[in-house]
């Protein structure tokens, strides 16, 4: 058997932290006079902030003087200026490789110009961490094409993609190349995906733990998985790898420490903000995720406040990497108040999974206001699990959520099918406003 390295990229993935600050400054240097003399919405922005390339020398003052941009700013560009890029295209052909998407669940879908995409050495680096190595297969059923273009043509070092739609309906195939190919990663599983393997092997008997036995991981997405969803894994000896996104610029992965998603920062820059404010946050507190991408010349995202909320640590890892890691809470535009109290999605999924018609943890947040009295859910079940009337199950939900939260409650109960039917594959929105 060949002997291959812990890591894909050694020097790279134990920078030690000087050398990755003094990397990213060299490389933010790069990027200013680039993008703002390329990119009319970053152009326009600076200019209404009186800053100027030239004002800019140091990692420091870019923290201090570059005004911000987000996701509405791009979009009302992209209205007001007929540009379906929003102003943010840095070059064309042949830079320009392909034109991906956002997904669109908390808003229209924003459509982004790509080159060879950042994702490409993260992507490498995650899955030889997971236990990739060369001639593996992997099943690949990334979210959307966004994604999808940093895999297959570009991950490379040989690995073998088994290509899926992501899709609940194609979970018996997806089990039936399990068993033929013995791939050694699954990118990537979500919880709709999960919900019908779980359904599958009970109805068919079928042993999980024989047909993943293959597996050095799974790469989870859409969402931070609830506890019941970690133990069903568990139970199925698939250990679980949570993948989130830095904004648009690139993904991040946790590792087998599983201390929180590893943030490439020869990819991006990465600040952790006051959501409500510009100054950072200490170190592990919440705050919004800010990133600027250090590697894309074609639509390269600066100081891009994402409504993330996360924690950030640049604490070096158990695995031996020393670039950040960041666990996502929630999203800053998903929060509410209600009778005074904060309130994420996050909050409510772990007690819904504890009744049994509703342990899918499938469920919306209904906010018609960031301040209310009263937290609206509309709540999926399992019409064959439910154990008397309609009206007994929203009392037990109720009587539950308001003892765990401390905040008054209203249920609408909606079958998990038509439930699904409201999102994507992967996941559906938590927050709707109807």
């Amino acid at each position: 058997m060949p002997s291959f390295p812990k890591y894909y990229d050694e020097e790279i993935e134990t920078l030690p932290r000087p050398q990755i600050e003094g990397m990213q400054e060299g490389l933010i240097l790069q990027l200013i006079p680039y993008v703002y003399g390329r990119s009319a919405l970053v152009r326009q922005t600076w200019d209404r902030a009186g800053v100027t390339p030239q004002a800019i020398r140091s990692l420091a003052e870019f923290r201090e003087k570059v005004p911000f941009i987000d996701k509405n700013l791009i979009r009302r560009f992209r209205d007001e200026h007929h540009d379906p890029f929003g102003g943010l295209k840095c070059a064309g052909p042949p830079h320009l490789r392909a034109v991906g998407s956002t997904s669109g669940t908390t808003g229209d879908p924003t459509l982004l110009p790509y080159a060879q995409p950042p994702t490409l050495n993260q992507t490498k680096r995650d899955l030889w961490h997971i236990g990739m190595r060369p001639g593996d297969y992997y099943v690949s059923n990334l979210f959307t094409f966004r994604e999808g273009i940093a895999s297959d043509r570009y991950v490379g070092c040989d690995f073998r993609p088994i290509n899926f739609q992501h899709s609940p309906a194609e979970v018996p195939r997806i089990l039936k190349a399990s068993e033929e190919f013995r791939p050694k990663t699954i990118m990537t599983i979500s919880l709709p995906m999960i919900l019908t393997v779980e359904e599958l092997a009970k109805k068919q008997d079928l042993d999980m733990k024989r047909i993943f036995s293959c597996y050095e991981g799974a790469v989870f997405g859409g969402e931070a998985p609830s506890p019941r969803i970690r133990k069903l894994l568990e139970s199925w000896e698939l250990e679980m790898f949570e993948i989130t996104s830095l904004g648009d610029v690139t993904g991040a992965i946790d590792c087998r420490a599983h201390a929180g998603c590893h943030t490439w920062e020869d990819l991006a820059l990465v600040e952790c903000l006051d959501p409500h404010g510009d100054e950072p946050v200490p170190e592990g507190e919440r705050g919004e995720l800010v990133v600027t991408s250090l590697q894309d010349d074609v639509a390269p995202l600066v100081r891009y406040r994402t409504d993330d909320l996360v924690t950030f640590t640049r604490e070096p890892c158990q695995c031996g990497r020393t670039h950040g890691r960041i666990r996502v809470v929630g999203r800053k535009g998903d929060e509410l108040l209600i009778a005074g109290q904060s309130i994420l999605p996050r909050d409510v999924t772990p007690v819904v999974e504890q009744i049994p018609e509703t342990m899918a943890a499938l469920y919306q947040v209904i906010r018609t206001a960031r301040e209310m009295d009263v937290l609206r859910l509309r709540v999926g079940y399992a019409p064959d699990a439910l154990r008397g009337s309609q009206a007994e199950l929203a009392g037990r939900l109720v009587e539950r959520l308001q003892a765990e939260l401390g905040v008054p409650v209203s249920i609408e109960l909606t079958p998990n099918a038509e439930l699904l039917k409201l999102g994507p594959p992967h996941k559906i929105p938590r927050v709707t406003q109807k």
